[in-house]
């Protein structure tokens, strides 16, 4: 089983600078045909600054490989069960946001192949001012063995 004590690691706060490329590309990955994410014109008419990023967009944030990789899970089997996001405000192309992952639970599950582990990710992502852009919550569950 996951180690419990686990729970509440934190990672270094990790700084994105959001970049209108960056939208571009995830939008055109996604296949999002909506022009407010790729043309200045069709954003600034629907109220944006600039381009706004999709809904989905903070899970590219959100992705702190060095974190991961030091809670140490090893080479099990690695299932991304579920994601939730809450929003403080629309991400925008020139913002500056500073992202913190957290453990914030770890589980065993009994499952048909044995137990299995169950673990909840947080990241929280704040603009300049210190102000609330996105949460997430991603559940990973992971085989044993």
């Amino acid at each position: 089983m996951l180690d419990r004590s686990l729970i509440g690691r934190e990672s270094e706060p990790v700084v994105h600078d959001v970049e209108k490329g960056a939208i571009r590309r995830f939008v055109e990955a996604i296949g999002d045909p909506n022009p407010i994410y790729v043309e200045e014109e069709a954003a600034r008419a629907a109220g944006f600054a600039s381009l706004p990023a999709p809904p989905t967009f903070p899970a590219v944030l959100a992705m702190n490989e060095r974190f991961r990789h030091a809670l140490d899970l090893g080479t099990r089997s690695l299932l991304h069960g579920e994601q939730q996001c809450e929003y403080g405000r629309p991400i925008v192309a020139g913002d500056r946001i500073t992202v913190v992952s957290r453990v914030a639970d770890v589980q065993e599950r009994p499952s048909a192949s044995g137990p299995m582990d169950i673990l909840v990710l947080e990241d929280e992502g704040r603009d300049a001012q210190g102000a609330l852009v996105f949460r997430t919550r991603a559940t990973f569950v992971i085989r044993r063995g």
